[in-house]
């Protein structure tokens, strides 16, 4: 059986979060922190479209 009442996956901020946080820390391994805190976000909201989008609207088409 499957349910329908499954949780929905993870809001945009917080994959905008993880991105900043992700540049940041790769920012500091380079030496510069302002690249990492530039791209960061960037990288955050193209993993959401690539990943997190197509399935959402995939199950509101279902």
């Amino acid at each position: 059986m499957t349910s329908n009442n499954t949780p929905p996956p993870a809001g945009l901020g917080i994959w905008i979060v993880f991105g900043l946080l992700f540049g940041v820390v790769v920012g500091v391994f380079f030496d510069n922190v302002t690249y990492g805190v530039a791209l960061g976000p960037l990288l955050g909201l193209v993993l959401w479209l690539v990943f997190i989008a197509p399935r959402r609207n995939a199950r509101r088409d279902s």
